[in-house]
């Protein structure tokens, strides 16, 4: 297999032309300063008694006096030079050469080599510099843009080995590299492969990764630009960008062209008046007219990324343009494992530890969280001078994701500790009565983040439908901390900011989005369309009345618990941090706490 000629990048060529075009100036200056002072004839210094001597003789042909400087030029044509301050000896000296009859000439005082210099020199640098920016200019608006380019030529490294836990998304698009592999098999009988499909789904679940394994699938060329780098200060520039895109991906055919957060680019079309919307208008029915007029036998197949479908523009994604949207959800437990593996690859890891009890602790993790949470259990193993990355370091990576960093010099009194420690032992033991909560797994009273103390509830599976019992207990347990101040320390305080606003926003979702409330099924839908005031004035008083509800049975859990409550404040105030086992040990004698 030839080796293939490697690409030498555009910005290499231009800071290239530009170094030549510097040294070549500098060059230019060097011999212009070297052929002047070469056509000067020779110079010699002289002295006061010299000059005097020379004037009293008939040896000099010509005088030139400028300022103090007297120059006198010899009839063999070399020049002396001599420096003369005084008023009275320059008149005396002059009188002395034009009694020799020698023509005397006073010129004005002239600047140095350097300010002469600069007369032509300034201009000069003033139109390099015009030109400069205006080829800078051209270039931006030549429509080029900052496009990422890359051939198949074992450049593209990621591959289908590379991706984990979006199988339905890799199934998807295995159609399509089919296709660019072989596009006569499904052109014999008329069809066509889509010519764009949309991927969405939460941010770091592996979007961009799925479309540059594609691309290495295939075998093709990979265009890849991002939606925010079509829009530009010059008006008209987005619209030329992606002709360019489109015109080098018509070239390269068969390849990918890869958009990533097509939302910058591709949102609702009339939002407004102005200028900008007017140019970002253009710039999308620029891309519409782009994907509509592919040919269709053409192996060109555009790829597209978003977290934000809901905004997009209806005419970019009917059929026709984006013919497919994939979803690329969060991964499960199974596919969370495997996305651990593959990040697990270089690491080298404890014979004990179980990739799978990873997994099922980490609900909710998408791949880029997945990888940070190795990588953090990397840098904690090596900070530990660990042969391996172990259970611990695994934890202590989670913990510091899920509950943020300890802050190692933040210092509180006793009161505040003991004050933290009853916040969390309330929420500890509304977690614990609860039926259907998450269980618990950790409380500290360590300052972490912005948090004073923090309780972890790790799930023991995945929910892809919340159930009105487990909302409820959820705002029971963020309301755990206020019944505690309550009633051990009967007053409040202000770190029950966050739960209440976290309970507040699960309330009103309850009443306004999912109809479980007494108000029943109503929806406020997303703000565009009008909603009287006494609709708003019943919706906030049906979240009230939830969030007083749980409030309530907060305070009666608290009450019925202060004992064990007791034990656990104190623990909290001996060891700062406590895990399960520890916790339930304090509710070993209690009935209302779930068995573990």
């Amino acid at each position: 297999m030839p080796t293939p000629t490697p690409r030498v990048s555009v910005r290499t060529r231009r800071v290239a032309l530009i170094t030549l075009a510097v040294i070549t100036f500098s060059l230019v200056i060097a011999a212009t300063v070297v052929t002047y002072q070469r056509r000067q004839p020779p110079l010699q210094t002289i002295n006061y008694s010299q000059l005097y001597g020379l004037a009293e003789t008939s040896g000099a042909v010509a005088l030139q006096v400028e300022g103090e400087t007297l120059t006198v030029t010899r009839s063999d044509g070399s020049r002396q030079e001599a420096t003369v301050t005084g008023e009275a000896a320059q008149h005396e000296i002059v009188q002395l050469f034009r009694k020799q009859n020698v023509p005397v000439e006073f010129r004005p005082l002239q600047p140095g080599f350097l300010v002469s210099s600069l007369n032509w020199l300034l201009p000069v640098l003033t139109l390099a510099f015009i030109g400069f920016a205006g080829w800078r200019i051209y270039s931006s608006m030549s429509g080029k843009g900052s496009f990422e380019l890359t051939d198949h030529n074992g450049q593209q490294n990621v591959g289908f080995d590379d991706v984990a836990g979006v199988d339905e998304a890799r199934a998807e698009l295995s159609e399509t590299i089919e296709f660019l592999r072989n596009p006569e098999r499904f052109s014999r009988l008329g069809g066509r492969i889509p010519r764009g499909i949309l991927l969405y789904g939460p941010p770091g679940t592996g979007k961009t990764l799925l479309a540059r394994a594609a691309a290495k699938e295939a075998g093709v060329a990979f265009l890849a630009a991002s939606g925010s780098s079509f829009q530009e200060k010059f008006a008209g520039l987005g619209a030329a960008r992606v002709r360019h895109l489109f015109a080098k991906g018509r070239k390269l055919s068969p390849c990918i062209i890869f958009i990533d957060e097509i939302d910058a680019l591709g949102r609702q079309r009339g939002r407004g008046g102005d200028s900008a919307s007017a140019d970002q208008d253009q710039t999308l029915n620029q891309l519409l007219v782009e994907m509509d007029g592919f040919d269709q036998s053409s192996a060109v197949v555009v790829i597209a990324s978003t977290n934000r479908p809901d905004i997009l523009d209806r005419a970019l994604t009917r059929p026709g343009r984006f013919d497919r949207e994939i979803a690329v959800d969060l991964a499960d437990v199974g596919g969370r494992e495997a996305i651990l593996k593959v990040h697990a690859r270089n690491l080298k890891l404890e014979d004990g530890l179980d990739l799978q009890w990873i997994a099922r602790g980490t609900p909710g993790f998408s791949g880029a969280e997945l990888a940070n949470l190795m990588n953090e259990a990397a840098i904690a193993a090596t900070r530990d001078d660990a042969d391996a990355v172990g259970r611990k370091h695994v934890e202590v990576a989670r913990d510091r994701i899920l509950m943020g960093a300890e802050r190692q010099g933040f210092m509180m009194d006793d009161d505040e500790r003991y004050a933290t420690a009853v916040h969390e032992a309330g929420h500890v033991a509304v977690g614990l009565a609860v039926e259907n909560g998450d269980p618990i797994h950790k409380v500290s009273i360590l300052p972490r983040g912005r948090a004073l103390g923090v309780t972890q509830s790790l799930p023991e599976r995945d929910r892809f439908m919340k159930k009105r019992e487990y909302l409820e207990d959820q705002i029971a347990l963020l309301l755990g901390g206020r019944a505690a101040e309550q009633i051990l320390l009967s007053t409040m305080t202000a770190g029950a900011s966050n739960d209440i606003e976290r309970a507040v926003e699960i309330a009103r979702k309850m009443v306004s989005e999912f109809g479980m409330s007494r108000l029943g099924p109503i929806h406020l839908g997303n703000g565009d369309q009008p909603t009287s005031q006494g609709l708003l004035d019943r919706i906030e008083e049906a979240t009230n009345e939830l969030i007083n509800e749980q409030l309530e049975r907060a305070r009666e859990i608290v009450s019925a618990e202060r004992e064990s409550i007791g034990r656990l404040v104190e623990l909290l105030m001996e060891r700062d941090t406590l895990d399960a086992d520890e916790i339930l040990s304090c509710f070993r004698t209690s009935k209302n706490v779930r068995a573990a």
